[in-house]
């Protein structure tokens, strides 16, 4: 929507002839019509943003809420003080953070709605209505009412209610108003969006879902979509740094649980460290899932054997392999007499004499014999000590 305009040439100068007209859009007008496109009663209503009075590019700072089928409509949740009470055709003039209601505005709005009537085709002025959204009345606006024979009524927190002309006519302060329940959303259009973003109402889980959408809004005002012209709009950086900031906001007052629901483990993980991904998780939980290499993966040999008792740490090892490294006497090292004797190999157990191994235990002796063949079962004869030698 234009806010303002200009008339250059292209050296720069002004020039009776050959003037054109430059308009300057404010980027908090599409915030407007966004957020009335969402509180607006689904089907009943056609939210125009921008409408020409006449055959010239003439176009008006106003959004138009029109309506588009007879009979009574729902009655809006939010925003009542702004849609509440639509008439057929409703004008709203609209004021943005950064601007305030000047003298001319109300000329130019009784000004604008008679051509409306005009270019709308309306025989009954009875069904226009006016609204007027804006920080603060201004002593000036309010004057300039009172001279077109407009009187004010406070009839609640910010909004005040007369009759401009034929045209009922409600001015609603979007400061004072956006505390009242259910205009939580009017902050996102007031001073304080700009000067503390962090300073948002409470919102409702309704006004919450508004908000989001009007997120991507503003989003499209940095990014538009492909096929879509880039204007440039007054205040566009302040909305979009607005916006961001109470989206900071917001998030931090949101509880984790509730922050995290809906998105997938791999989202919930992104950018956190390893260490912090594992923190406050049992042992059992951390191994959970993972194959046995995956879990002594990095692990020194003595890390892995740690806490398992002897027989665990050679469970599964061939007799070689539990052996592999260990010096003779290490290997016999705990054994008895016959379980050293059994350790030999057959070569060694041959050399043996037969009288040494009839003093092994018989079990020993059988086992022997059994390595070593037919010719080692034939029991040894034993022998008398001989006596010493005289």
């Amino acid at each position: 929507m234009p806010k303002a305009a200009r008339t250059t040439t292209k050296s720069g100068t002004r020039s009776p002839q050959g003037r054109r007209r430059v308009r300057v859009y404010t980027a908090w007008h599409p915030v407007l019509v966004a957020l009335l496109e969402h509180v607006l009663p689904a089907g009943w209503y056609q939210c125009i943003s921008e409408f020409q009075l006449a055959r010239e590019p003439l176009r008006v700072d106003l959004v138009i809420l029109r309506r588009r089928r007879r009979g009574a409509p729902p009655r809006p949740s939010l925003l009542t003080s702004v849609v509440g009470e639509l008439a057929e055709h409703t004008l709203v003039h609209f004021k943005g953070p950064t601007d305030e209601l000047e003298r001319d505005d109300a000329r130019m709005l009784l000004a604008y709605a008679l051509q409306y009537l005009v270019v709308a085709e309306i025989e009954d002025p009875a069904s226009v209505a006016l609204r007027v959204l804006a920080p603060r009345l201004t002593p000036r606006f309010v004057e300039a009412l009172r001279s077109l024979d407009c009187a004010l009524t406070p009839t609640g927190p910010g909004t005040h209610e007369g009759r401009l002309c034929v045209f009922p006519l409600r001015v609603v302060e979007t400061v004072p108003a956006n505390a009242r329940e259910g205009d939580h959303l009017l902050y996102t259009v007031t001073p304080g969006m700009v000067a503390d973003p962090g300073g948002i109402p409470a919102l409702s889980p309704a006004e919450i879902a508004v908000f989001w959408a009007l997120l991507e809004h503003v989003e499209q005002l940095r990014r538009p979509l492909p096929g879509q012209r880039k204007r440039h709009m007054k205040d566009e950086k302040r909305v979009v740094e607005s916006f961001e900031k109470v989206l900071t906001r917001l998030v931090a007052r949101v509880p984790p649980k509730q922050r995290l629901a809906g998105l997938a483990p791999e989202q919930r993980l992104a950018g956190l460290a390893p260490e912090q991904r594992l923190a406050g998780l049992a042992p059992e939980q951390r191994l959970a899932g993972l194959a046995p290499e995956q879990r002594l993966a990095g692990l020194a040999p003595e890390q892995r054997l740690a806490g398992l008792a002897p027989e665990q740490r050679l469970a599964g090892l061939a007799p070689e392999q539990r052996l592999a490294g260990l010096a003779p006497e290490q290997r016999l090292a705990g054994l008895t007499e016959a379980q050293a004797v059994l350790a030999l190999p057959d070569a060694m157990l041959r050399a043996l004499s037969a009288e040494y191994i009839a003093t092994l235990p018989r079990e020993t002796q059988a086992a022997i014999q059994k390595r070593l063949g037919a010719a080692s079962r034939r029991p040894a004869r034993r022998r008398k000590p001989r006596s010493p030698s005289r």
